[in-house]
């Protein structure tokens, strides 16, 4: 015959059967374990990302679930939960969450799947309440270094990306005291042409209004993509 010598580990203690008020005590906590509030998860995929509606995640609960004989057991995949966006109207700040990111989610006190599907009022779909199927999630807790960010320090505001920086709008204006560019190239667009012929009909005023009086070198005119020369006779 073979003995189970497995112990088990309830939540219980020696006084909880001892009298009434420990009795029922145990019943209420047993209750409020029930009542999920918010846990660190991790993001396990995201759908629908980039200049679109907000988009909904699949997390997985980070705290692992523990048996009665000391075994861990993982929890499952939460699907399709909403995911927070700094937004205001049509105005947004767009970080989408990545795969692997660190959060947390909070559960909402009510079945809140009818709210998800319609967006916009509308009643609980079940009664059912502080569940894992009633998720928000948060993004940004306990991540690691970023590469691509926008830095507030004392000196000022820093902008850094590993690969491009780009703005789009009818009008872009800076005003400062004094503008800086410090690059290898600079492109203009469109604006480069002309641009150039600025500076070409500048230059050939002022190269045209210098003389080398008479005699030898000859004189020279400019004009646009060519220069003439011709003596000018004593």
């Amino acid at each position: 015959m073979t003995t189970d010598t497995t112990q088990y580990y309830g939540q219980t203690d020696p006084s909880t059967g001892q009298g009434d008020w420990n009795r029922q005590r145990f019943l209420i906590q047993q209750q409020m374990l029930n009542l999920n509030t918010s846990m660190p998860v991790q993001v396990i995929s995201v759908q629908a990302t980039g200049v679109a509606p907000v988009g909904f995640v699949n997390i997985q609960v980070m705290a692992s679930q523990v048996t009665g004989d000391d075994r861990t057991v993982d929890h499952g995949v939460i699907p399709n939960v909403p995911y927070f966006r700094l937004q205001g109207g049509t105005d947004a700040v767009i970080i989408d969450p990545k795969a692997g990111d660190i959060g947390i989610a909070c559960f909402c006190s009510r079945d809140i799947s009818a709210v998800k599907n319609a967006r916009k009022l509308a009643p609980p779909g079940s009664r059912r309440a502080y569940d894992f199927s009633d998720a928000m999630y948060m993004g940004g807790f306990l991540n690691g270094t970023p590469t691509q960010y926008i830095h507030f320090t004392p000196e000022g505001i820093i902008c850094v990306s590993p690969t491009a920086f780009k703005v789009e709008a009818p009008l872009a204006r800076v005003d400062a005291d004094i503008a800086q560019v410090n690059a290898g190239t600079v492109q203009l667009g469109d604006l480069e042409a002309a641009v150039y012929r600025l500076v070409d009909e500048r230059m050939i005023a002022l190269f045209n209004e210098h003389t080398h009086g008479l005699g030898p070198p000859p004189d020279q005119e400019m004009g646009l993509g060519q220069i003439t020369t011709h003596t000018v006779a004593n």
